[in-house]
C-alpha cells in the first residue's frame, strides 16, 4: 500500500510540477525565465537606497558530511557571466530605516536557553536590550521585491567554480556528492560590506529541479508536520514518534528536529559563521519558502532581521526547538516580517491534495512575527493552488501587478497549529 501510494504521489506530483514550469503568464511568455526588470512604482518614506550584490556562496554539509563548510567568491567577471548565462540580474536595491531591535544580552544566551530548557526542563531568565540598527523598509515596494529577487537567485544550481573548504578539509573525491546535502546561502552585500544580506535557498521539489530535493524533502516533513508526517496509514514517517491515534512523543520530536545534520542546526552554523567572517556587518536574512521559515528560526536565535515569502508556519518548529517566545518576546518586537498570500497552500497552511500526492506534510500555518497576507483570491479571483506557491508567480504576478495598498503587516493571533493532536513527554504527561 505504501509502494502504491508513493509511486502514485511522486507521478501525480511530478506531472503538477512539470505543469507549471512552462505556464503561460499574461503576456504569453513562458514561466521558465527569469523575473523581468520591470518599471519600478514610485516608492513612498524612502531614506535613501543601498545597492547590494552577489559577493559570495556558501554551502554547509548535513547527513554525510556534517562538518563541510565551502564558499564560492564572486567576482566581477564572475559576477556578468552568470547574469548572461541566467537572464537575470545579481545586484538589487533596498532602503532601510533606523529602528532598534531587540536581542539578548548574551549572544549565547538563546543557545543556553535551549539548553536548560530542552534536557533539564528549566526556564531561564534572559536579559534582553534594545539596540539600535538598520531595519529592511519592509512595506516599500521596490525593496519587497528586490529581497524576492534575491530569494530567486538562491534557487540558481551551482555546477563549477572555485570552492574552498572552510570547514574540516574533505578529499574531493570523498566527497563526491556534497552538494546533493546541506544548505546553501548567497550572500549579497554593499560596497564595503556594511550591510549583508544572506537568502537561504528553499526547497528544491520535483524531477531536475537539483540534487537537494530528497533531504529538503526530509526536512520539510520534519519541521512542519505535526508528528512527522503521519497523515494517514499510507505515509512513511520521517521520525519514530507517533504514538497512534493522533498521539505523538513529545520529547521524540524535538530531538528529532534539533539534530547536528538537521537543516535549523545546520543553517545556525551557517550563518555564525559568516557573522565571524563579518563581525562589523549589520545582516538581514531572506528565503522562499523552506528558506523562509529556516531564516525566521534563525533570525528569532540571533535577533537578526528577517523577511521571508511563502513559508510555512515556524512557530511550532520554534516551540520545538525551544527557542524564546512570548511572554519573553513578544511576537511584534521580533524583527520578523513574513510576506505571503491566500492562494498558497504551503504558507496558509494545512494538507492540500497537492501537497499530499507530492508526499509533503506541510500542515503549520502559524508564523513568527508579523505577517502582510496578499488577499489574491479575492482581489485576482485565484484559487488554491501549490503553482502559485513559486517565486516568480509571486515576483511577476503579484508584486508587479498589486493594484491597491501594501498590506498591513499583523500577529496571527489565535493561531493553533495541529489542535487534533495530543503531545505527551516520555512521563507520559
Amino acid at each position: 500500500m505504501k509502494a502504491t501510494h508513493f509511486l502514485v504521489g511522486l507521478i501525480t506530483f511530478s506531472a503538477l510540477l512539470l505543469s507549471a514550469v512552462f505556464p503561460l503568464n499574461a503576456k504569453g511568455s513562458t514561466d521558465n525565465q527569469s523575473p523581468r526588470r520591470h518599471s519600478s512604482r514610485t516608492s513612498t518614506n524612502s531614506q535613501g537606497a543601498t545597492t547590494v550584490t552577489l559577493k559570495h556562496i556558501y554551502h554547509h554539509g548535513s547527513s554525510r558530511f556534517p562538518n563541510l563548510i565551502r564558499r564560492k567568491d564572486i567576482n566581477e567577471d564572475s559576477l556578468r557571466a552568470r547574469e548572461l548565462a541566467s537572464d537575470m540580474t545579481f545586484t538589487h536595491t533596498v532602503k532601510a530605516i533606523n529602528g532598534t531591535n531587540v536581542k539578548p544580552s548574551n549572544k549565547h544566551s538563546v543557545e543556553e536557553f535551549q539548553e536548560k530548557s530542552k534536557n533539564e526542563q528549566i526556564s531561564l531568565i534572559m536579559d534582553w536590550e534594545d539596540t539600535p540598527t538598520l531595519l529592511p523598509q519592509v512595506s516599500d515596494w521596490d525593496t519587497v521585491r528586490s529581497l524576492a529577487k534575491m530569494t530567486y537567485n538562491a534557487y540558481t544550481e551551482e555546477k563549477d567554480g572555485d570552492w574552498y573548504d572552510l570547514g574540516e578539509s574533505y578529499d574531493w573525491n570523498i566527497s563526491f556528492g556534497w552538494d546533493k546535502e546541506g544548505v546553501r546561502g548567497h550572500v549579497f552585500g554593499d560596497t564595503n560590506n556594511d550591510l549583508l544580506i544572506i537568502s537561504i535557498k528553499g526547497t528544491s521539489m520535483g524531477f531536475g529541479a537539483g540534487p537537494t530535493v530528497p533531504n529538503d524533502k526530509v526536512n520539510d516533513n520534519l519541521l512542519f508536520s505535526c508528528c512527522c508526517a503521519r497523515v494517514d496509514p499510507t505515509w512513511s514517517t520521517v521520525c519514530d514518534c507517533h504514538l497512534g491515534n493522533f498521539k505523538c512523543n513529545l520529547d521524540c520530536l524535538q530531538d528529532s528536529v534539533d539534530m547536528r545534520d538537521k537543516y535549523y542546526t545546520v543553517t545556525r552554523n551557517l550563518f555564525k559563521f559568516i557573522a565571524d567572517e563579518h563581525p562589523k556587518a549589520k545582516i538581514w536574512l531572506t528565503g522562499h519558502s523552506l528558506g523562509g521559515a529556516l531564516s525566521g528560526l534563525v533570525g528569532l536565535t540571533y535577533g537578526i532581521p528577517v523577511v521571508a515569502f511563502e513559508a510555512p508556519g515556524e512557530r511550532l518548529p520554534a516551540r520545538r526547538l525551544h527557542l524564546p517566545g512570548p511572554p519573553a518576546i513578544p511576537y511584534d518586537k521580533m524583527n520578523i516580517w513574513h510576506i505571503g498570500h491566500s492562494a498558497d497552500p504551503i504558507f496558509m497552511g494545512g494538507v492540500t491534495s497537492s501537497c499530499y500526492a507530492g508526499g509533503y506534510a506541510m500542515e503549520t500555518k502559524c508564523h513568527l512575527g508579523k505577517s502582510s497576507v496578499f488577499d489574491v483570491i479575492d482581489k485576482f479571483k485565484w484559487h488554491l493552488n501549490i503553482q502559485n506557491h513559486r517565486i516568480r508567480v509571486v515576483i511577476d504576478s503579484i508584486l508587479y501587478k498589486w493594484d491597491w495598498e501594501f498590506p498591513e503587516y499583523s500577529v496571527e493571533e489565535d493561531c493553533e497549529d495541529c489542535g487534533v493532536w495530543t503531545f505527551v513527554e516520555d512521563n507520559n504527561t
